[in-house]
């Protein structure tokens, strides 16, 4: 196996692939703490929500109660709640890329 490390920014990341590597190698398995966290995960659980939602025939503001519960006004929700006005027909248009070209998602890069 060679690594080639090409300045300081791409060392961490391949060091840390070592190390995984190293420990994944000796015991089989890797131990919890060693598992990097997805950071985007809870958004792209959202867009797949979202996804879903819209395949059902969901409204925008059906899929705003369902992620963000009470915190959404019954009625006038977009006007009562600005940043969910925003944030759930982002959402659906992401939603709506990544059904038109599944393939193309975060998991395939």
């Amino acid at each position: 196996m060679e690594q080639r490390i090409a300045g300081l920014p791409s060392a961490r990341l391949k060091l840390d692939a070592l190390k995984q590597f190293i420990v994944l190698a000796g015991a089989g398995h890797l131990p919890p703490s060693m598992i990097p966290r997805e950071r985007k995960a809870a958004q792209w659980i959202r867009e797949l929500r979202a996804g879903d939602a819209m395949l059902a025939g969901a409204s925008q503001h059906q899929l705003a109660r369902q992620l963000f519960g009470a915190a959404v006004a019954t009625r006038r929700w977009r006007v009562e709640n600005p940043s969910h006005r925003l944030r759930v027909p982002r959402l659906f248009k992401m939603a709506r890329m990544r059904l038109s070209c599944p393939l193309d998602g975060p998991c395939f890069d």
